[in-house]
């Protein structure tokens, strides 16, 4: 089975440096223009596609609905393959987010036990997306679980999977056993072939 992973098209929230995780987050006409390029590339590999499994979220249903309609597929949506969920800390500046959660280029978010202290914005956030961000274990695990749920539930040839930038790598890195840190990141729009 051969999966065509491709990272939902640039985002308002991509430009603004926003951690989205799984807020829907919205296309520019350049995150538009870039998956219609993708789905261009796509076409010329000549492969035939089964189907498009999709995150749930609008930034990359959006991005799968461009898809299909140059090959006329079906969309299945699969929570599973949400970006990252950042908690509290969702919708926060990538900066603003680095400067308390980032050392030595690792995310490093409050867990279970910690005595951070969340303020009131954190505390209403954290009452839709969570109290705690997914670690790098939660989000690693959870790739391993889409993948295998991928191949038990589908015997398809070729899949389009629609997903996010860090989830994509740690779906990668699942499937070799490695750290998502070793994967390079994935642009907008971007397709990687693994095969499972």
């Amino acid at each position: 089975m051969m999966l065509y992973i491709v990272r939902h098209g640039e985002t308002i929230e991509n430009k603004q440096m926003i951690l989205q995780g799984h807020l829907p987050g919205n296309l520019t006409e350049n995150g538009k223009n870039q998956i219609i390029n993708t789905a261009k590339h796509l076409q010329e590999t000549n492969m035939q596609f089964d189907c498009i499994i999709s995150s749930d979220l609008k930034r990359a249903i959006e991005s799968a609905e461009i898809i299909s309609q140059k090959f006329s597929l079906p969309i299945i949506p699969m929570a599973l393959l949400r970006e990252r969920n950042w908690g509290p800390h969702t919708g926060m500046t990538i900066t603003e987010a680095a400067k308390k959660f980032k050392k030595n280029d690792k995310w490093c978010f409050p867990q279970k036990g910690d005595s951070y202290a969340f303020n009131e914005e954190e505390i209403i956030n954290g009452n839709r997306y969570g109290k705690f961000a997914e670690t790098d274990i939660e989000i690693y695990d959870r790739a391993q679980k889409a993948l295998k749920e991928i191949k038990a539930n589908y015997s398809f040839e070729n899949i389009i999977i629609v997903t996010h930038g860090q989830f994509a790598r740690n779906m990668i890195a699942a499937h070799f056993n490695c750290s998502y840190h070793k994967i390079s990141p994935i642009i907008n729009g971007e397709i990687r072939k693994l095969s499972i």
